[in-house]
């Protein structure tokens, strides 16, 4: 590398550096907090903070002189974030789970009460479902249709459960109150479960994915023979909350605060 390129490349880091910087205060930050905490001299700090303030990409509020990230950097992330293909994203984390659980693991997203299976990764130990890719399911009684169903506004929940249930085995619930009661229970644990309400036989617990709005974007769910699902359920399931957080993140996701 030669030196005109070391210092080009050693330029475009500490800019980099600076705006990821400035990204993490909200209410902004101002040069002396900037310089202590990039270890950029402050002459170097201003020359960029300037060159970035006249391309857009931070601004300055003159009456506390801290700076934030302006229009261009905004667009920027979001251009990204658009351009972020689900299925793209979740193909390798699918495999990884479909491997790690030895189960079948699939991709959905929901369609007027239907889930739509966008893609499944078998594990070792694969199994026979209806769930056959581009098919299109009620929500209501598939574990991932329910992960789904449960973060729709109250007016589409309405709507689909407005509509006659089939009852497909002897498990599936058609009651509509508890349907409701279920679905709350899914927004409050962040999960379902689907415990042989559409195939007798067949167990599987799904989760949502969220992107940089908040809202959802799909779900994944791993199943497989009851008999092999419910000892390992808990296992299975913590490790799909960890999937589907990675997911949600690498498209914008931002987790809700804790309150203390």
């Amino acid at each position: 590398m030669t030196k005109d390129s070391q210092a080009n490349s050693s330029n475009i880091d500490r800019v980099l550096t600076i705006l990821e910087e400035i990204s993490n205060h909200s209410d902004g930050i101002s040069l002396a907090e900037l310089v202590k905490n990039t270890g950029i001299a402050k002459t170097t700090a201003f020359r960029i903070l300037e060159t970035l303030k006249e391309r857009q990409y931070v601004s300055i509020d003159h009456l506390t002189e801290r700076y934030n990230l302006d229009l261009k950097s905004l667009e920027l992330g979001i251009k990204g974030l658009m351009n972020v293909n689900l299925v793209e994203v979740s193909i390798p984390y699918l495999k990884t789970l479909s491997s790690s659980t030895f189960e079948t693991c699939f991709l959905g997203v929901y369609n007027s009460g239907h889930v739509v299976y966008l893609y499944k990764s078998e594990g070792t130990l694969s199994i026979q479902t209806t769930a056959k890719l581009g098919a299109r399911l009620p929500a209501y009684c598939t574990g991932i249709g329910k992960a789904l169903l449960a973060f729709q506004p109250l007016e589409e929940i309405d709507e689909v459960l407005d509509k006659p249930l089939v009852k497909f085995t002897e498990k599936t619930v058609v009651d509509r109150m508890k349907l409701y009661e279920l679905l709350a229970d899914i927004r409050l644990k962040g999960f379902s479960l689907d415990d042989e309400e559409n195939e007798e036989g067949l167990t599987c617990v799904a989760r949502p994915i969220f992107n940089y709005t908040g809202n959802i974007v799909g779900a994944i769910s791993v199943a497989g023979p009851t008999h092999r699902m419910l000892p390992k359920i808990d296992r299975v399931n913590d490790e799909l909350a960890h999937v589907c957080l990675l997911i949600s993140r690498r498209l914008g996701y931002i987790e809700p605060a804790v309150s203390k």
